[in-house]
């Protein structure tokens, strides 16, 4: 089911975090040297762009903020989540679960071992907890901070889920009530 999980592509989105909302339309690719790059088309405001780089790197030597990072991080800081997690460690978290997600389109080994209904998976020493049921697909990290990212797929058609939410929860709390502190919804075109 992960490789139903949809993280390349085009589709429309949604951006919320704190009391901003952004509505745009996106392109993500997986270049060949295995940078992961969203690039958004925000009305009033144009193209910004999203580089998570070198996927095969479990830490990515260099870290050039783009357009699209530089939003989310000043929306952190005016919504004041740097309380929560940074904005640099956020977008090294989102960079982790995109990671997991495209392992096998870029080489990586995956591990899981199923625990009751889930399973614990793991990749280059980090630790995420999958589960699935008829509605949904989930990937969830804990962060060091109590809370945890936790990438939702949603409404399966024949060859992949047409939804992948990105949630950002402060804690155990936030993430049962669903009341997330960042989302980024992002809809696929077939």
């Amino acid at each position: 089911m992960l490789d139903s999980v949809k993280l390349i592509g085009e589709g429309r989105g949604r951006l919320s975090l704190g009391q901003s909302q952004y509505v745009f339309g996106f392109d993500s690719i997986l270049k060949e040297n295995f940078d992961w790059i969203l690039a958004v088309q925000i009305p009033l405001h144009g193209e910004e762009v999203m580089i998570l780089p070198n996927l095969k790197e479990v830490k990515p030597r260099h870290e050039e903020m783009e357009s699209f990072e530089e939003r989310i991080r000043s929306d952190f800081s005016k919504a004041k989540l740097n309380k929560t997690i940074s904005a640099k460690a956020f977008i090294q978290e989102l960079r982790s679960l995109v990671r997991f997600n495209l392992g096998e389109r870029w080489g990586g080994k995956r591990i899981c071992k199923a625990q009751q209904n889930d399973f614990l998976c793991e990749l280059d020493g980090e630790t995420y907890l999958v589960s699935a049921n008829e509605k949904e697909f989930s990937i969830i990290k804990s962060l060091k901070e109590g809370g945890s990212i936790v990438l939702n797929a949603k409404n399966l058609t024949e060859s992949f889920f047409a939804q992948t939410d990105i949630r950002l929860y402060a804690n155990a709390t936030d993430m049962q009530k669903k009341n997330s502190i960042f989302s980024l919804e992002l809809f696929w075109k077939n």
